[in-house]
C-alpha cells in the first residue's frame, strides 16, 4: 500500500469516527485527503471498498503481531493466548473503531453488516484454531463452538459489568474469566459428544483461500516491487537490507522457513512510523501466511 493510499484511508477513518460512516460522503473524503475524485476511484470503487481496506489493514496488523508473539514461544501458554486476543481489541480501541462498528450495526446496511460479521467470523476461527493448540487435538471437533461461547461470554460480561457498575473492567480480566469457564465446559462436551456448530461451518469463512492462493512467485514479485520503491527512498537503508535478505531467501531453491521467520520482525520494525509502514505490514503478513502454509504441507 503506497503512502498516498494510506493517507486516504487514515483521513476516511477519521471522518467515519467523527461523522459516522453513512453521514460521510465521498466528497468529504476528497476534501479532507486533498485528492481528486479520479484518485479516489483509482484506489476504491466505492466508500464500502474504502472501509473494507481499513478493516483489512487492521487485520493484517493484528495477524502480524500475533505471529511475532508466538514465534519461539510455547503455543499452549494460556496467558500468551490472552495477550494475542487482546491485540485486535487494542488496535480497534486505538483507532476508535468501536464507534464506527456501532454506527454500522445500528443501520440497515446489509452489505456493511455482513462485512463486519465476516471479520467477526474470522476472529472466531482464529481463536478456534488456537483452542486446539491449548487443549489438544481431541478437542478440535468442538473448538468452533467453544470459541463462539468464549466471545459470547466476553461480550455479555463486559456489557453487564458496565451496566451494573458504570465502569469499564480490565479486558484481560474478562478474557481470563471467559477462558476459565471454557476450560470447565469442554470436558463435558467431550464426554457427551454433543455439538451444535461443527467445524464444517468454517467453510463459510473464505479468507483462508486468499492466502493459500499466494504463490512463491507472487511473493517474489511483491517483495521485488517493494524493494524497487525503497531504492527511490535512500532514507531507509536498514529496511532495504532486510527486504533484500528476505528476497534472497525466497529466491533460494529450498525455502529456509526459520531464517525468514527470524527476519520478519526486524523487517516490520524497520518500517514502523515510516511512509512505507502500511505496505510493509501487508507484505509481512502475506509472508507469514505463506511460510506457515509451507510449514504445514
Amino acid at each position: 500500500m503506497n503512502q498516498r493510499k494510506r493517507q486516504v484511508l487514515d483521513n476516511a477513518l477519521q471522518l467515519f469516527i467523527e461523522k459516522g460512516f453513512h453521514e460521510t460522503s465521498i466528497q468529504d473524503i476528497l476534501d479532507k485527503a486533498l485528492i481528486s475524485k479520479g484518485t479516489f476511484y483509482n484506489y476504491f470503487s466505492s466508500k464500502v471498498e474504502c472501509f473494507t481496506a481499513i478493516m483489512e489493514q487492521t487485520r493484517y496488523e493484528a495477524s502480524l503481531l500475533r505471529h511475532e508473539m508466538l514465534l519461539n514461544q510455547d503455543n499452549t501458554d494460556e496467558n500468551l493466548l490472552l495477550e494475542q486476543i487482546l491485540v485486535l481489541m487494542q488496535i480497534n480501541k486505538k483507532q476508535n473503531l468501536a464507534s464506527v462498528f456501532e454506527n454500522i450495526f445500528q443501520s440497515n446496511d446489509k452489505e456493511l453488516r455482513e462485512l463486519l460479521e465476516r471479520y467477526r467470523l474470522l476472529e472466531i476461527e482464529w481463536v478456534s484454531n488456537r483452542f486446539t493448540d491449548i487443549f489438544g487435538e481431541k478437542v478440535r471437533p468442538y473448538t468452533l463452538e467453544l470459541a463462539i461461547l468464549f466471545f459470547a461470554m466476553v461480550h455479555h460480561l463486559t456489557y453487564c459489568h458496565r451496566l451494573f457498575y458504570k465502569d469499564m473492567i480490565d479486558p484481560k480480566k474478562i478474557l481470563r474469566i471467559a477462558l476459565r469457564n471454557i476450560k470447565a465446559i469442554y470436558p463435558s462436551m467431550l464426554e457427551n459428544g454433543e455439538i451444535l456448530i461443527t467445524q464444517d461451518a468454517l467453510q463459510l469463512v473464505e479468507e483462508k483461500k486468499i492466502y493459500q492462493s499466494v504463490t512463491k512467485s507472487d511473493l517474489i514479485e511483491k517483495v521485488q516491487g517493494f524493494l524497487d520503491q525503497l531504492k527511490l527512498d535512500a532514507a531507509n537503508g536498514v529496511g532495504a537490507q532486510f527486504t533484500e535478505s528476505i528476497l534472497d531467501e525466497l529466491q533460494r531453491d529450498e525455502l529456509r522457513i526459520a531464517v525468514i521467520e527470524a527476519l520478519l520482525k526486524p523487517f516490520r520494525e524497520a518500517f514502523a512510523n515510516t511512509p512505507h509502514a502500511g505496505e510493509n505490514v501487508e507484505l509481512a503478513n502475506l509472508l507469514w501466511f505463506y511460510i506457515k502454509n509451507a510449514e504445514n504441507n
